[in-house]
């Protein structure tokens, strides 16, 4: 069992969570929510002893802890053998096998699929920083599982991973017989898996349990809502009136030196204090959330936005793409699927010419601009701060507001804009790519995984 009482962190004298306790045993499988920045993450590293808490403990009792972070531990020359520590090539299948790592055959575009050939053949030595983002995480999960935890902590451990590969972990957690710790923005994946949600209700300040999945969750929140505000609002009602009543004997008091009625004020301050005062609730309060958001830019129906033509590409061994042929004319909206592996991101790379195919033709239709939204974040600057980032926008439009009010539309408020943004949360920087993009002049956008990191609340529809 790992038993966590009173914790507490603060930062720059700003709290960020308080008195946070809970216990994680065999058989729980629980859900750690919470806005992004609230300390979710945080929690974690307390947990794993990577930080230090400022108040309270963390006891950990006879467990073996398997943890897969949201930032990948992958070094930028591993490759899949030196990553796993072994290299016979069996136990290589073996443990890749486990957790459903495989290539895609099909991608989906403008409504048709596609066949993309490929190899199933998997060289050891390939390069991790080859592999999809679906790859690396199933292969973080490999090297996890090889190690026979007892208490698995998950941050965030649906992002980058296909329908099969999440259909896998489903069934692992709900039959792992070790406790599970997830930190998710995946709300499905929560529902089919826990059995206990923690919230890190930051507008609240308050840290609270509640049992069932996430469905289960947001109904007795609700009406947990629902019951505080009506406390509430009954405790202002009698406030005012004993209020009222107090400020009148005062009056009545100061004009006739009436020695009856000071005593009924000093009552009535008394029962002020012991009815409300000592115990004023607060108004309950919502997790802010991002508004309806738009994109500038538009294009003619029929104008050629991007045309590949027989794309093939390898890396090592693996032939990633072969033949892959594309059309995207004026307003298509086109969805790229397929499964981990089967070139997703490497078509968007070399659409973005970030990547150069091995052959194949590459056409960008005239004057068309592109917005990109990458996968792993690779376009933020991490020396730069939040407002530096926003005013480095390439094609930034003329800004009507003040770049901390656009910002604070992004839910990124008071000192915020002065962070690193190598100190932002994935989530944050999730927000502040999208703050860029819809305060740029574009008629292309490419969103890769535009949702991962980005909690529950906040991700856009």
């Amino acid at each position: 069992m790992i038993s966590i009482k009173n914790l507490s962190k603060e930062y720059f004298g700003i709290p960020l969570f308080e008195s946070v306790s809970f216990s994680i045993k065999k058989g729980d499988k629980i859900g750690l929510v919470g806005p992004n920045g609230s300390g979710k993450s945080t929690i974690i590293k307390i947990i794993l002893g990577k930080i230090e808490a400022d108040n309270g403990s963390v006891r950990v009792e006879n467990e073996k802890i398997g943890y897969l972070p949201q930032e990948l531990p992958f070094a930028p020359e591993d490759t899949i053998e030196s990553f796993l520590g072994f290299g016979d090539k069996i136990k290589i299948k073996n443990a890749l096998g486990k957790v459903n790592f495989n290539t895609a055959v099909k991608f989906s575009a403008n409504g048709e699929e596609q066949e993309i050939r490929t190899t199933e053949k998997l060289d050891p030595n390939l390069k991790i920083k080859t592999l999809s983002g679906g790859q690396k995480t199933k292969l973080a999960l490999a090297k996890i599982f090889l190690h026979r935890p007892s208490i698995l902590i998950l941050d965030e451990p649906t992002n980058h991973l296909d329908f099969r590969g999440l259909e896998w972990l489903e069934n692992f957690v709900r039959e792992f017989n070790g406790g599970v710790l997830i930190v998710s923005h995946d709300r499905r994946f929560l529902d089919n898996t826990a059995n206990k949600i923690l919230e890190l209700d930051s507008a609240n300040e308050r840290f609270s349990e509640f049992h069932g999945n996430y469905t289960d969750f947001l109904i007795a929140k609700e009406t947990q809502s629902e019951k505080e505000g009506y406390e509430y609002e009954k405790q202002q009602k009698h406030k005012k009136r004993l209020e009222l009543w107090l400020s009148l004997k005062k009056q009545q008091a100061a004009m006739g030196g009436d020695k009856k009625k000071g005593k009924q004020v000093r009552a009535m301050k008394k029962r002020l204090e012991r009815e409300v005062y000592s115990q004023e609730l607060k108004r309950p309060k919502r997790e802010k959330t991002i508004g309806s958001i738009g994109f500038d830019g538009e294009t003619n129906a029929g104008k050629l936005i991007l045309k590949l033509k027989n794309i093939s590409k390898r890396f090592g061994q693996k032939q990633v793409l072969n033949g892959v042929a594309l059309e995207i004319r004026g307003k298509d909206h086109v969805l790229l699927k397929g499964e981990n592996g089967s070139g997703k991101t490497t078509i968007v790379k070399i659409a973005t010419g970030i990547l150069k195919p091995d052959s194949g033709e590459i056409k960008i239709g005239e004057k068309v601009n592109f917005g990109y939204f990458a996968q792993e974040h690779e376009i933020l600057n991490p020396e730069n701060t939040v407002e530096q980032e926003l005013l480095q926008t390439l094609r930034l439009k003329k800004l009507e507001k003040d770049p901390r009010k656009i910002l604070g539309q992004f839910l990124f408020s008071g000192n915020d804009i002065f962070k690193k943004v190598s100190n932002l949360s994935l989530g944050e920087r999730v927000r502040l790519i999208f703050a860029k993009l819809t305060n740029q002049q574009n008629e292309f956008l490419i969103l890769d995984e535009p949702t991962n990191h980005l909690d529950i609340l906040k991700a856009p529809s």
